[in-house]
């Protein structure tokens, strides 16, 4: 969502050094999975938050869904626009103040919350509240900071960026605060690798992580799946 080089967005599908690469792979396998476990109906409406050149936006419009996409970096959407995908619209704004036709079924945020640093995540959450149907459904991810490897970065001086992430009971807190409930949350990215990583030993960490059931220990998971839901009926299908 915010960094880029000179024309050049880095966290597109086809850059090696953005996801074109093993870590990039095993972490859209994960996420996707996850998102299509709670994108539940037929012709939905739904924002992508920090959607950037759309890694979800794509396939969920592949599947039938009508996707807005929200994000800041104009260079990623024109990578989007290139691609002329269908079902898809853009808006080149901060979600915090872009005025966006609602209400959506479905709000995702994948690896994108996290740089709303200006505001708490009780009021970003309260935002996005405010953009779904009555039952809606919001899903995202997030960086654990309860986890040992999140609080190692911290102690080498590793946090350049700063970043509004929480604890996993923080998020739930957060979210009934907004008016959500929590549906799930699982843990995942538990390999030593660097986000960028094209190590070969990423599926065999892969492997280990789900012969271990490791999404389940989410309280030192250094990354966090979490889909929550509004009060209300849920629309399952709409006519967008």
């Amino acid at each position: 969502m915010l960094e880029m080089t000179a024309n050049t967005y880095l966290w597109d599908i086809e850059n090696p050094n953005g996801y074109a690469n093993a870590m990039g792979r095993y972490k859209f396998k994960r996420e996707l999975a996850f998102v299509l476990a709670h994108v539940i109906g037929e012709r939905l409406r739904i924002l992508d938050v920090g959607g950037g050149s759309g890694r979800f936006a794509m396939p969920l419009a592949g599947l039938g869904h009508h996707v807005t996409v929200v994000d800041i970096s104009q260079d990623a959407l024109q990578l989007l626009h290139k691609r002329t995908p269908p079902r898809i619209s853009t808006h080149c704004a901060d979600f915090l103040v872009q005025n966006v036709e609602k209400p959506f079924d479905v709000v995702v945020g994948m690896e994108s919350i996290q740089y709303f640093t200006s505001v708490t995540l009780e009021t970003l959450f309260a935002k996005i509240h405010s953009v779904l149907r009555p039952g809606g459904r919001f899903i995202f991810t997030e960086l654990n900071s309860q986890s040992w490897r999140h609080k190692l970065r911290n102690l080498r001086g590793g946090a350049v960026i700063q970043y509004n992430v929480a604890a996993p009971n923080d998020y739930e807190r957060a979210l009934r605060s907004a008016g959500f409930e929590l549906l799930s949350v699982e843990g995942f990215v538990w390999m030593p690798c660097r986000a960028t990583s094209n190590s070969r030993f990423v599926p065999l960490f892969e492997s280990i992580e789900r012969a271990l059931h490791l999404n389940r220990w989410v309280g030192q998971s250094p990354w966090l799946l979490l889909a929550a839901q509004g009060p209300g009926e849920r629309s399952v299908a709409t006519d967008a």
